[in-house]
């Protein structure tokens, strides 16, 4: 912990702001417009800045009723244990349920537009997922973050790129009073003290770029992740050496992703050429629908390929005891020339080939096959040698799939019927898949007021957080957009919290 007494500032800011994604950028324009000074650090160059946000589809959460969605939000942090102990408090759900709710007022008033998208949680199966309401802003994250970015220039609140935070600044009380920082700016990079009048709010997210933290605290190893490399937990070990509790360490939004060696960050697939089971659509555009299934390592399906889309990661984390492996690490999307032919399968809504196009896919998917990631075989045998699997139990595999979809039926795993779609169309394919997501959720633990607080309980004074950098959700993600709106509420939440320090 570093004291205060022997320091000279560089830099005075009633809130200090460490991060510059979308709960960051929310929190400054939360607390200048509330009347206090804002200092924005950003570990990354102006000309390379990417967050997580500006990758996504701009989706965000505004439920509809309080209740239902605080009734929702309680049964997601009640699956995976049976002892009644809650993965988040009952108080900061209801923060985060009174403040999402208003997330969509709260950006029109700013000027932004934005449009429903569709209602309904992740699990319907839970009490309180019809409340579940999602909003998109117009364009996508991209254009969501450069919206907030204009709003930020607006005000005229100080950003300071290329200015890694590297500790946090006590008092002899312990209260957070600063920042100490490496200012790369110049020709040569120097260290300097920020001091926060009020208060310091971490919005620096997780821990996807960082493999040592990826091995220590996720479920399975490895995991990737569709962004993020900048975010090597920097804001968590800060919280970490001034004290703070740590919370969801082990929890990601889980997501299937495909991991490329010579690129740096994860893809989201799409599987079928147009979303889950998506048959009826496809034939009543002319078009073929592709079939696809998923296999572990030794060509055995091992789930219901109709997944859900920020949980299915937890289905490869089987580990098998005798072997000393995770058999679903990596698992492979096999399918036919018929999803070859439907268009990218990188996804193009979100992730590295979505809104900022980190990596243009190709339209014909033919790049990518040159390029190894998607691997091809004449027959199925052929491409189970190709990728390392048994080829007898990939064929055997391949051929009860085809027989289910003959008969309309998947007795395994419950497949819905319009998804049933046989793969019979030689060239075979497949795409290795891992484990991974948009973002790990864990950090330091936070209260219903966004502030960060130790491991009795006790809130550290002058220190608050938003955003993935301890998010509030636990092994359960709600639905599409969490995140987002995580970071649109609890940005404001910390910043209402954070300007009334002394």
């Amino acid at each position: 912990m570093l004291s205060s007494s022997s320091n000279h500032w560089d830099e005075t800011a009633e809130i200090v702001i460490i991060g510059y994604g979308l709960a960051g950028a929310v929190a400054a324009i939360t607390a200048h417009d509330l009347g206090a000074s804002v200092l924005i650090l950003e570990k990354q160059s102006a000309e390379s800045h990417c967050s997580c946000s500006s990758l996504s589809m701009g989706i965000f959460l505004s439920p509809s009723d309080a209740d239902r969605a605080t009734e929702y939000m309680l049964a997601l942090n009640q699956v995976g244990g049976e002892s009644g102990v809650l993965w988040t408090d009952l108080d900061t759900i209801h923060a985060w349920v009174k403040y999402v709710a208003q997330n969509k007022d709260w950006i029109t008033r700013l000027g932004g537009k934005v449009k429903f998208f569709s209602r309904g949680g992740e699990f319907p199966e839970l009490p309180g997922a019809d409340s579940m309401e999602l909003w998109k802003y117009q364009g996508n994250g991209l254009r969501l973050m450069q919206f907030m970015y204009h709003q930020v220039a607006l005000r005229k609140i100080s950003v300071w790129y290329q200015t890694p935070a590297q500790r946090l600044l006590t008092g002899r009380d312990g209260r957070i009073i600063g920042v100490r920082a490496v200012d790369e700016r110049g020709r040569s990079p120097r260290v300097v003290n920020i001091r926060a009048l009020r208060a310091v709010i971490l919005c620096s997210g997780g821990f996807e770029g960082n493999e040592a933290m990826k091995l220590q605290y996720l479920r399975v190893y490895p995991m990737y992740f569709a962004g993020g490399t900048a975010n090597t937990g920097d804001g968590i070990k800060m919280a970490q050496q001034v004290g703070a509790d740590l919370w969801h360490m082990n929890c990601v939004s889980a997501r299937l992703c495909a991991k490329f060696p010579d690129f740096p960050v994860a893809f989201f697939i799409d599987f079928s050429g147009g979303g889950w089971s998506q048959r009826a659509m496809a034939e009543a555009k002319g078009k073929a629908a592709a079939g696809f299934i998923f296999v572990d390592k030794y060509g055995r399906r091992y789930m219901n390929e109709d997944l859900k889309p920020h949980a299915a990661a937890y289905d490869l984390g089987l580990f098998d005891s005798r072997r000393l492996e995770y058999p679903r690490v990596p698992s492979y999307h096999i399918f036919d020339q018929r999803r070859m032919e439907r268009g990218p399968l990188g996804q193009v809504t979100s992730g590295p080939s979505g809104p900022q196009q980190l990596y243009k896919w190709s339209r014909d998917n033919l790049v990518e096959l040159r390029r190894g990631w998607i691997i091809r075989g004449q027959t199925v045998a052929e491409l189970a040698g190709n990728i390392g699997v048994p080829p007898a139990n990939l064929e055997n595999t391949v051929q009860l799939w085809n027989k289910y979809c003959q008969v309309g039926r998947d007795p395994d795993f419950g497949r819905n019927p319009l998804g049933l779609v046989p793969l019979d169309t030689p060239p075979f394919y497949a795409i290795k898949l891992f484990p991974g997501g948009s973002n790990t959720q864990g950090g330091p633990r936070r209260n219903h007021r966004a502030q960060v607080v130790n491991p009795f309980g006790e809130p550290i004074p002058g220190l608050y957080a938003a955003g993935e950098c301890g998010s509030v959700f636990g092994m359960l993600y709600p639905a599409g957009g969490g995140n987002l709106a995580e970071c649109i509420a609890f940005g404001r939440i910390a910043a209402e919290n954070a300007v009334k320090e002394s």
